[in-house]
């Protein structure tokens, strides 16, 4: 029985027949030759990017202050520069990434889901020999297979300043409240996260005297799926029937709003030397008890007559009270 595989010179016979036409197709219309037609791209095809400008403007923002974050938490010259935004899976990421390196997990509540950040090795031991107060001077150490305590709370400290500038950068768009869950090594398994999960990759350098390093932000799509018209410079249109329904929801609950009432019967005068001497049993004179103001929430909305009704104290509508043009309620 003959070998049943294609060699390599066969395929290429089969691949240079067919596209000359030397060698016949058979479809189901029956016997033809092959036919290659020229394909234009650029007016069949649109490339999209995902380059979010919206996010890129924060991006930068967040650089500009997070290089003080890190001069105050190293007390030495620091620098951030934000590089770009890419769009890729977490496996992709991963295999570009050279070496060891640390990845701490965030929560951006209240958003669902977590966020991460990757720290090589390399500026790890940078900021953590910045942080005890060394020159940033090369090591000996060879390549690095884990990672001490040590090393890890400054990386979590470093992490906690990362989401706290991200925090105020992005509060316009979003009330963050984002708290650290913990460290891992890119070598091991995150759960929060699988190998096949689309990411948006923020690449930033770090700048510690005359070294820098790169770090990156890791924000996958599922986490900030409510965010991504906006990192997109999106805008949201206003509809006039639900701003509509809105307006008349909130009217209809005003009505049913309970409010305190309060009243004053009359008015009088005293010096401050007369309230001081006043004793209990003591009888105050006022001009015109049948007189009352009503007001709601000190606000006064009208005027009555005050007397008894049912056995019980009333005030008999009268007027109702228009307010002062330019006068504040608040006031009142």
């Amino acid at each position: 029985m003959t070998d049943p595989v294609l060699t390599d010179d066969e395929k290429d016979a089969l691949l240079d027949g067919m596209s000359s036409g030397d060698v016949e197709v058979t479809s189901a219309s029956g016997v033809g030759y092959a036919d290659v037609s020229e394909f234009e791209v650029g007016p069949r095809s649109r490339i999209r990017t995902n380059s979010f400008p919206r996010l890129q403007s924060l991006n930068r923002q967040f650089a500009s202050r997070m290089g003080k974050q890190v001069e105050l938490l190293l007390n030495a010259e620091s620098a951030v520069v934000f590089n770009h935004v890419r769009t890729c899976t977490y496996s992709e990421f991963s295999e570009q990434i050279k070496g060891l390196s640390l990845v701490l997990e965030f929560a951006p509540k209240p958003l669902d889901g977590s966020a991460l950040m990757n720290i090589d090795s390399v500026l790890l031991e940078l900021l953590v020999e910045t942080f005890y107060g060394g020159a940033g001077n090369d090591s000996d150490r060879p390549e690095a297979e884990f990672f001490t305590p040590g090393e890890t709370s400054v990386a979590t400290l470093f992490c906690n300043s990362v989401i706290n500038v991200t925090a105020e950068v992005w509060q316009p768009m979003a009330n963050f409240n984002p708290e650290t869950l913990g460290a891992f090594l890119s070598s091991g398994v995150i759960d929060s996260i699988d190998g096949s999960d689309a990411v948006i990759v923020c690449e930033f350098e770090l700048s510690i005297g005359e070294k820098t390093r790169l770090f990156h932000i890791l924000w996958p799509t599922t986490t900030v799926a409510s965010l991504l018209p906006v990192f997109e410079g999106q805008k949201r249109d206003r509809d006039a029937a639900e701003d509509a329904r809105w307006a008349e929801s909130l009217q209809s609950r005003v009505v049913e709003s309970i409010v305190n009432i309060s009243s004053s019967v009359g008015k009088t005068e005293m010096t401050l030397r007369e309230v001081a001497e006043l004793v209990p049993g003591d009888i105050i004179n006022i001009a015109n008890p049948q007189k009352s103001t009503v007001f709601a929430r000190q606000v006064p909305i009208l005027e009555g007559r005050f007397g008894v009704h049912d056995g019980r104290h009333a005030v008999e509508t009268t007027q109702w009270l228009e307010p002062e043009i330019g006068s504040d309620p608040t006031t009142h």
